[in-house]
């Protein structure tokens, strides 16, 4: 979220708008991703974790999230529909965030948002909600528009779109992955710099099958270890936080009840959580909630580097290749805040800093390389203060 990014997404969607006009349906498809790309350019809002709440920020990043899925939606082998489906979807998503930050900085309400139709985003807005089942499938509640309302109250099926239902992307691909016949460094910079911050934006490109989900709605969900004497990291993120929650059911918590990973009254749609050992190969999930969803166990290789200033907004670890090093740990906004290093098996281990609500304080990584674990709700900022090599013993 950086001025660099501003001029990357301008610069990438002026060479978009002098390029030729396709002949394909993706055309109109790709210009709405395009258009987005300009109003996240032109907006003014600049993020700063001194002065804005978690909520505003989290809304802005919400938006950026946004427009990362429209181009990650509109890659691959997909036919005009399929991709208008994901794309609409997500840039819906990404325009509300946008319209929430204006009313956070305008001292306005939140403004409501009723969800695209559920059988087809082209339809436009949904008017109510409907009981619907797919053939052979449970019937659940879905929000569609007014004509599909009254057609499947006639006992007819919804206006036919030809969409088929989205299947999570094994790799998903970047645009200049996609086209690389024509190489751009100015189009291969802008992607890059596009590329969420959070190294746990989206699953790495060799995550196994059996170890990532990606689905709509309530679902029992089962993912499994690499190996079942190894702990794991699962990640979770939510299209939406509100009236959503997450909990990990096996393995269970101390007190042999679930883990409550994403709650109710948490603004958080992203959770970075240690799964300690409990002698099975799988791990349980139940999600609950109407909308996307994604949870994938992360491979350890990728568990982020901290070799830099890290900031981040809920739980998160981070690899320390060791050296006793000197640390500025800083919470922004309202929320109890630990620091803590990992043992082997996943559990939190020594404490190296707490604290609540917005504070800075000092703390001092371990000698031995190990991972660090941050618990929180809040938004944070891990800033290296000092040479581990010529730290104190």
């Amino acid at each position: 979220m950086t001025d660099g990014m501003v001029r990357a997404i301008t610069g990438l969607f002026r060479r978009r708008g002098r390029a030729s006009e396709r002949a394909d349906g993706l055309d109109r498809v790709e210009a709405e991703i395009a258009a987005f790309g300009e109003a996240l350019a032109r907006h003014p809002f600049v993020p700063d974790h001194r002065t804005h709440g978690s909520r505003l920020l989290a809304d802005y990043r919400r938006a950026l999230d946004a427009y990362e899925r429209a181009e990650r939606g509109f890659v691959g082998d997909r036919t005009p529909r399929d991709a208008a489906a994901d794309v609409l979807r997500a840039l819906d998503e990404g325009r509300h965030a946008l319209a929430c930050v204006d009313a956070a900085v305008a001292g306005l309400p939140r403004p409501p948002r009723l969800p695209l139709c559920f059988f087809d985003p082209r339809h436009g807005r949904s008017a109510e909600e409907v009981r619907w089942a797919p053939a052979g499938g449970t019937a659940r509640t879905v929000a569609v528009c007014a004509a599909d309302a009254v057609r499947l109250a006639e006992g007819r099926p919804p206006i036919e779109s030809g969409l088929r239902e989205r299947s999570p992307d094994p790799r998903p691909v970047s645009r200049t992955e996609r086209r690389p016949e024509h190489p751009s460094d100015e189009v291969a910079a802008a992607s890059r710099s596009l590329t969420p911050t959070d190294p746990y934006g989206t699953w790495p490109a060799h995550t196994e099958t059996r170890q990532r989900r990606e689905s709509r709605g309530d679902a029992g969900v089962q993912l499994s270890r690499a190996d079942a004497r190894e702990p794991a990291l699962l990640v979770v993120h939510l299209e939406r936080a509100a009236d959503s929650w997450v909990e990990l059911t096996g393995p269970r918590g101390d007190d042999d009840l679930p883990r409550r990973i994403l709650t109710h009254g948490s603004s958080l749609s992203r959770a970075v959580v240690p799964v300690p050992t409990d002698g099975h190969n799988t791990v349980h999930l139940e999600m609950h909630t109407r909308r996307g969803w994604r949870i994938w166990l992360h491979p350890p290789q990728n568990i982020p580097l901290l070799d830099e200033e890290v900031s981040s907004t809920g739980s998160y670890v981070l690899r320390h290749p060791g050296g006793r090093e000197p640390l500025r740990v800083t919470q922004h906004d309202g929320s109890a805040f630990s620091l803590h290093v990992l043992q082997e098996d996943f559990r939190p281990g020594k404490l190296l800093c707490e604290g609540t609500g917005a504070f800075t304080a000092e703390a001092v990584t371990p000698k031995k390389p190990c991972l660090l674990y941050i618990r929180s709700h809040g938004v944070w900022t891990l800033t290296p203060t000092g040479d581990p090599k010529r730290a104190d013993p």
